[in-house]
Formats: C-alpha cells, sequence, structure tokens
C-alpha cells in the first residue's frame, strides 16, 4: 500500500505528525540511520529530539536538518523524556484534535511513505493506538520481537531462567491488522488525545516496562487496544543494554517488573498525571 503526499496534503491539511526522539548519546546511530533528516522535511511532520545527556554536535545536527532540538539539564527515564517532549509542544503550540503523537527509536529507521501510511490506517481503523512490523535487519527476515501479550509474573520468571518466553507473538502467523496487548517503545502511534488521557508514560519507571504499563492503562482504563499492523515495515538497529545479574540495567529492569506487576494484579492504582510533572 502507497499513501501519496498529494492525497495527504488535501485530506490532513489539519493534522500534525509529532515524532519525538529521546537520544542518550545516540548521535552517531541517529547519523548512520539517516531518516530523520527525510522525516523532517515534509510538511505534515514535525521531529522533536530530546538531548539527554547534552552530546557535543546534536544541537547543531537538529538545526541543519529542520529537527526541533530540546536538551534535560539532568538525565532522566525514557517515560518522562517523552513527557516532556508532549508537554513541550502542548505548551508552545498545542495539539489539534487530530494530531498525532509518534514514539520513535533513534535507532529505528523508517521510510517517510510508512509513516503515512500507519496514520492512514489508523484513521480508516479507528484505532488510537497502533504499531507497526519492526525486523532486526536490512534483508527484512529476522523479526524484532516487538509485539507480544500482557506478562504475568510466571512469564517474568521463566524468560530470568531461560526457559522461554510464552507473551512473545509469532508474527510470522500474521497477515493482516490485528489487536495485540502491547508493543515495544521503539514505536509506538498514539492519537495525542489519547496519549493526553494517559498522562503519558508513567515516569516513576526508569527504563523498561513502561511501555506494557502505557498499553495496559490504555487498553483497561479506556478500552485503546493496540492496533498492530504487519504490512508496515520498519528497521530496529537495536543494541540490547547489559542486563547481566546485578548490572545497573538488570536492577532497573527488576524494579520495573515489579512495578508493572502490582499494576496487573491489582495491587496498586494506575498512574495518574501530577500537573507539576513533565518540565523541561
Amino acid at each position: 500500500m502507497n499513501c501519496h503526499w498529494f492525497y495527504w496534503q488535501n485530506k490532513c491539511s489539519n493534522m500534525t505528525i509529532h515524532i519525538a526522539i529521546v537520544s542518550h548519546g545516540h548521535k552517531d546511530i541517529i547519523e548512520e540511520v539517516g531518516c530523520l533528516p527525510f522525516l523532517a522535511g515534509d510538511s505534515l511532520i514535525k521531529v522533536w529530539l530530546l538531548d539527554n545527556i547534552g552530546e557535543a554536535g546534536l544541537k547543531l545536527y537538529c538545526e541543519k536538518h529542520n529537527v526541533n532540538y530540546l536538551k534535560n539539564d539532568f538525565k532522566k527515564g525514557f517515560g518522562t523524556n517523552n513527557n516532556i517532549i508532549f508537554s513541550y509542544i502542548e505548551k508552545k503550540i498545542s495539539f489539534t484534535k487530530n494530531d498525532c503523537f509518534l514514539i520513535l527509536n533513534p535507532d529505528v529507521s523508517v521510510e517517510l511513505a510508512d509513516i503515512l501510511d500507519i496514520v492512514n490506517l489508523a484513521e480508516k481503523s479507528n484505532s488510537e493506538l497502533t504499531t507497526l512490523n519492526l525486523y532486526k535487519d536490512k534483508k527484512l527476515s529476522v523479526f524484532d520481537d516487538c509485539v507480544r501479550k500482557f506478562p504475568a509474573v510466571y512469564d517474568f520468571i521463566s524468560s530470568y531462567a531461560g526457559l522461554g518466553n510464552k507473551t512473545i507473538i509469532d508474527k510470522s502467523k500474521i497477515t493482516e491488522a490485528v489487536e495485540v496487548d502491547w508493543a515495544a517503545g521503539s514505536f509506538l502511534l498514539f492519537k495525542a488525545s489519547l496519549y493526553r488521557k494517559l498522562g503519558g508514560f508513567d515516569p516513576n519507571y526508569f527504563m523498561y516496562c513502561e511501555d506494557i504499563d502505557i498499553c495496559w492503562r490504555a487498553q483497561k482504563i479506556f478500552g485503546e487496544k493496540l492496533m498492530f499492523f504487519p504490512q508496515i515495515k520498519a528497521i530496529h538497529h537495536a543494541q540490547h543494554a547489559n542486563r547481566s545479574l546485578f548490572s545497573k540495567h538488570f536492577v532497573w529492569h527488576v524494579k520495573s517488573m515489579i512495578r508493572y506487576l502490582l499494576l496487573f494484579y491489582g495491587l496498586r492504582k494506575p498512574y495518574k498525571k501530577n500537573n507539576n510533572e513533565n518540565r523541561l
């Protein structure tokens, strides 16, 4: 399916697709992937990059390629950073009722036409939360396990023990659009109004499981299930962090897992935004 630029120019002149990217020392991979200049060059898209560590040369790169540059005074977590971008947009230029808010990892390579296509498909299916089909290689032969079922405690135990992960959905068996429980925050497309109702990501997760949490809240609180479009494809040049026992990433993962499980089993209330949050 190809989405034509002129069709969108006429149909969606009152829509903006805001793309949020958080860089934590990702300047090299951003330049290597190279898709931001093409995305930022389209009149329907605004790209917003939040520099989480103050990386040398990143601001200049953004200025050169029409990418809106934001910078933190100190490091913050993944969810908080995306909330900051959303709040900044809302404060400075505001969202229209048709606008979209796309969470995009800096190591994901996606074509402009594919973003326009998935927005078009989301509109046609009345879906306010969508994702696409991520692969790990340029030949599109190795799936990224980006769509899954909501995990229970035994799923985490099984995964940690090396006994497999039954929450992973076999994408090779999916040939048409289907509802799934959650998808990785590498690519999550929200209707901006839904992101606002959710209060964004729960900032109490520093890293890991915040994507499970926000998809759970969207489904359980607002009845908005995540729609997966397998025909729309992109490449995730993933660089997985070390999760060996007692590494900081392992500790973050365990803390996040516990917080999510408390939500899953009804042992804590869902996150609700505090109006003093998400300030740059």
